[in-house]
Formats: C-alpha cells, sequence, structure tokens
C-alpha cells in the first residue's frame, strides 16, 4: 500500500499548505471581545450576557483558525504540545528509534 504521507509531498502538500495559511487567523482576547462587541452592536439586547448567552463559542485560549477544502481546522497550544510529544515517543531513552519509526523505516526499503 501507498504511504499516506507519500501523496502528501508534491504538489498536493504545498497547496494545502499555502491554502491554511492564506486564510489563517490569530483569535486571540482581542479578536474575542471583538466578536463580543459586532454581537453586541447587532444586536445591544446582547449586553453584559456571556459569550454562551450571545451564542459565541466560550473562549479558552489563543487559536489559529483557518480552513482547508472548507473543512475548519484550529490549532492551539494544546494540539503543537500533543503532537510534539508524539514525536517524543518515537525515541526511546536510549536514543534508539522506537517500533514506529523501524516499521516506518521497512516500509521505506
Amino acid at each position: 500500500m501507498f504511504p499516506y504521507s507519500e501523496m502528501l509531498n508534491g504538489p498536493t502538500y504545498v497547496t494545502l499548505v499555502k491554502d491554511f495559511w492564506v486564510k489563517a487567523e490569530v483569535y486571540d482576547v482581542d479578536a474575542a471581545k471583538e466578536e463580543e462587541l459586532k454581537a453586541v452592536i447587532k444586536d445591544p439586547s446582547l449586553r453584559g450576557k456571556t459569550r454562551k448567552e450571545m451564542g459565541l463559542e466560550s473562549f479558552r485560549q489563543m487559536e489559529i483558525r483557518s480552513s482547508v477544502m472548507g473543512i475548519p481546522i484550529t490549532i492551539t497550544e494544546e494540539v503543537i504540545a500533543i503532537k510534539l510529544a508524539g514525536l517524543l515517543q518515537l525515541v526511546d531513552t536510549s536514543g534508539t528509534p522506537t517500533g514506529i519509526i523501524l516499521s516506518w523505516i521497512a516500509t521505506k526499503e
């Protein structure tokens, strides 16, 4: 079977990454406050209400928001930490590649 990562190399991968970053927006505390303000301007009866009561998603942490091919994608510090932790698990404490890397190398030969 053709490895999935091989399919992403080449023009498809470049296009997906470019599409993501061209549309990317940082959603932070200021953006959340601006979103609340726009909701209140649109409907003044929302003044003093919580984000949930306004029909807005709760703000938990800073995010990078974008979409690729119409699919919304959100990247948070937590997502990055989980991915980095997964990469760190690829090598054991002695520096020897674990089974995940070894199985990947075996498919490349």
